[in-house]
């Protein structure tokens, strides 16, 4: 069985990143794969002399894609592949910093409450108190623009 695969023609799935702090897409290593299946019990001879001619195509194949140029269609295909992997890359990546901007604001109000709440000046507690609720009132209220209208 011959498996031969190429970097490049990856699915985007594949190239989901594992690491979320990552802002930039990986750098894309060209690889070609060849994947024998041998019916043999232990390196022999015999067993290296049948493996010759396919050692002989893995470097026929290397020359040849050394050569090989794509048609327009093909390169445009795939630089549109190249293009939805960036745009997906892109979205995961913002959505995890989103998420960590989030994370930091939550943590930043908590630390604040707490730091009101443990001062001793309940006039103090009683202000941020109310300032937050007028904050979250705000926050839930609808927002609607104001039309001024000329009395006739």
């Amino acid at each position: 069985m011959l498996r031969v695969s190429h970097s490049s023609l990856m699915s985007p799935d594949r190239m989901k990143p594992r690491d979320a702090s990552l802002t930039k897409l990986p750098d894309v290593k060209r690889v070609m794969l060849f994947g024998f299946n041998i019916q043999s019990k232990g390196p022999t001879t015999q067993t290296m002399e049948d493996m010759k001619p396919l050692l002989q195509l893995v470097f026929y194949f290397m020359e040849k894609l050394r050569r090989f140029r794509l048609s327009k269609e093909a390169k445009s295909k795939a630089d549109k592949n190249r293009l939805r992997v960036e745009e997906a890359f892109l979205k995961t990546t913002h959505a995890a910093r989103a998420e960590a901007a989030a994370a930091r604001r939550e943590e930043k109000k908590r630390q604040e409450k707490e730091r009101i709440l443990l001062e001793d000046d309940p006039d103090k507690q009683r202000k941020w108190e109310d300032r937050e609720m007028k904050r979250q009132i705000k926050k839930k209220a609808p927002k609607m623009k104001q039309l001024k209208v000329k009395a006739l």
